[in-house]
């Protein structure tokens, strides 16, 4: 099933990454990293087993069932049989008048049974097909898993753009520090020449040391970037994290890919399995309508006796053996099977709604993340041309300063812009990355297999 996206032109990872040849992590290596130990996941392959063992247990039902069991009674008053006297000829007393109460143990005071019983299910429509729907419990369990995976690799993957993009302010402000404090060093040369006044030093200085505090924020920022990218790999603080990868925005692929496929989304699988669970379980309720037959089997011995002492005697123990057969035909059970099988109907007309809306989440999904890209990198040209107009003003201002044509203020004036310039080419670039990885997963192409 396919639609396309409503918009002119989608532009597609407008920043490639790109690998030093150091030792590191790459985001690929996090996102796989991530995959095998965030608790998440784990738990998602332990539920992955239970799916596994729930089939074992349907199909352990239907092996042969035999149970042992021992019971010593001791009965301190014997239960008597009540008959009336003259009724069974077997059971008259010709001493008593007729219709006397007559009372007669059939039974001692110490019965001791043990028995061994043997059941096999042989016809159970319902137990069967719920060994069918096993499987279908297992996929949902997969795809549930994999669901858990892609959440994984987009936290992953945004944390991971979150360091680059943070580790390159820092370094423009490093840089940004290194020529403020040039200039305020050459500010300090001139005044002790007579050639500027304190307050011109002053205002150098007040520049410098807010750089300085932006930056201290700067390098905490990566510190707590690289605190989550670690949290969402699930990584000891014991073991060592640093990144390979460096964000280059040399190329911006446009790439026209406006049709995308819905059942490309693992809510779509899920969804879609759901209903086949759904239907599975409503033929489950329906078949047990049929009838049950199983087979038994039952030996054991009952030595009785009136001394407990005497209960262990092997003339006292006599065998008995039965089998048969138990057919359980349902007749009447209050319509409960039928509300539930309408229940059931009901639940699968809801699945089928929740199916058509999440086709229309998906379209609205793309739609919204292809346009917020879209206008990221439309914005991240202007950034960046501003970016290089405020590095080349920094650069003039810098040798009319030396001339004398400019004034420390305008140098000052001069690093203010071009410090606000990288700060919003780099928020511009971080949104670009941002969107760029929500519309790869309303895509359903975030984790590719």
């Amino acid at each position: 099933m396919k639609t396309k996206l409503p918009l002119l032109a989608v532009l597609i990872v407008g920043m490639s990454v790109a690998t030093h040849a150091q030792s590191g992590l790459t985001l690929s290596q996090c996102v796989d990293y991530a995959i095998k130990n965030n608790t998440a996941v784990k738990n998602g392959m332990i539920d992955n087993e239970i799916a596994d063992n729930s089939k074992k247990e349907l199909l352990a039902r239907g092996l042969p069932q035999v149970d042992a069991g021992s019971q010593l009674i001791h009965n301190f008053v014997v239960q008597k049989i009540i008959l009336e006297n003259g009724v069974i000829a077997a059971f008259t007393d010709p001493t008593k008048p007729a219709g006397g109460v007559l009372a007669f143990q059939l039974q001692l005071n110490n019965v001791w049974t043990t028995q061994l019983t043997a059941s096999q299910v042989i016809f159970d429509k319902s137990l069967f097909t719920g060994i069918a729907n096993a499987d279908i419990y297992k996929t949902l369990s997969v795809k549930m898993m994999e669901r858990t995976q892609i959440d994984v690799a987009e936290l992953v993957t945004k944390s991971y753009y979150g360091v680059l993009v943070a580790k390159k302010q820092l370094e423009f402000l490093d840089n940004n520090v290194q020529r403020v404090d040039s200039l305020f060093r050459e500010a300090q040369e001139r005044f002790k020449n007579g050639l500027v006044r304190q307050i011109a030093v002053d205002r150098i200085e007040v520049r410098l040391n807010n750089l300085k505090e932006e930056r201290e924020k700067a390098q905490r920022l990566v510190e707590l970037n690289m605190a989550l990218l670690r949290f969402q790999m699930n990584m000891p603080k014991e073991e060592n994290l640093t990144l390979s990868d460096i964000l280059d925005e040399a190329v911006l692929t446009d790439q026209a890919q406006s049709d995308y496929d819905y059942t490309k989304r693992i809510e779509y699988d899920i969804l879609q399995n759901q209903i086949k669970l759904s239907a599975a379980q409503t033929k489950a309720l329906k078949d047990g309508y049929y009838p049950r037959l199983s087979a038994f089997a039952t030996t054991g011995y009952n030595p009785a006796a009136t001394h407990l002492g005497d209960i262990f005697q092997g003339s006292r123990y006599f065998n008995y053996t039965y089998v048969g057969l138990d057919l359980r035909i349902p007749v009447f059970h209050g319509f409960e099977k039928k509300y539930k099988v309408q229940s059931r109907y009901l639940e699968e007309r809801k699945l089928d709604n929740s199916l058509q809306q999440l086709q229309k989440s998906v379209d609205l999904q793309v739609q919204q993340a292809g346009i917020s890209l879209y206008n990221n990198l439309e914005s991240l040209k202007i950034q960046k041309r501003n970016m290089e107009l405020a590095l080349e003003n920094v650069r003039i201002s810098r040798i009319e300063n030396q001339k004398g044509i400019a004034t420390n203020i305008e140098v000052i004036n001069a690093e203010g812009d071009l410090k606000e310039a990288q700060t919003n080419y780099y928020t511009t670039l971080y949104n670009a990355l941002i969107a760029k990885t929500d519309l790869e997963k309303a895509r359903g192409t975030l984790l590719k297999k």
